[in-house]
């Protein structure tokens, strides 16, 4: 049996980063997000980073999120206007603040 790849197209990497707010935070809520905006172009989301400021005990998380297209090569400006809107419904929806 020999490997299949799922897609020849290449994948299309971006990340995002952004301090959560005081209250409670929801990862799950994040990959909700991004499901719900990105829709079929969203491969993977994964947490990369969490890092915590020494002095002002603020938590940041840090995500990569991979797109690629099933039926052809994705380019960096389409893939923009989604991460774009990604970000500005984070900062909107969650209460997150951008590192963007």
């Amino acid at each position: 049996i020999l490997f299949q790849p799922l897609s020849r197209y290449p994948p299309l990497i971006n990340d995002i980063s952004f301090w959560l707010p005081s209250e409670t935070y929801s990862q799950n809520d994040f990959y909700d997000l991004v499901r719900t905006i990105g829709g079929d172009l969203i491969e993977k989301v994964v947490l990369l980073d969490e890092f915590a400021h020494p002095k002002t005990k603020k938590v940041s998380h840090c995500y990569r999120i991979i797109y690629r297209h099933p039926e052809r090569t994705l380019t960096q400006d389409e893939v923009h206007h989604i991460h774009q809107a990604i970000e500005e419904s984070a900062v909107r929806e969650l209460g997150v603040e951008g590192r963007f």
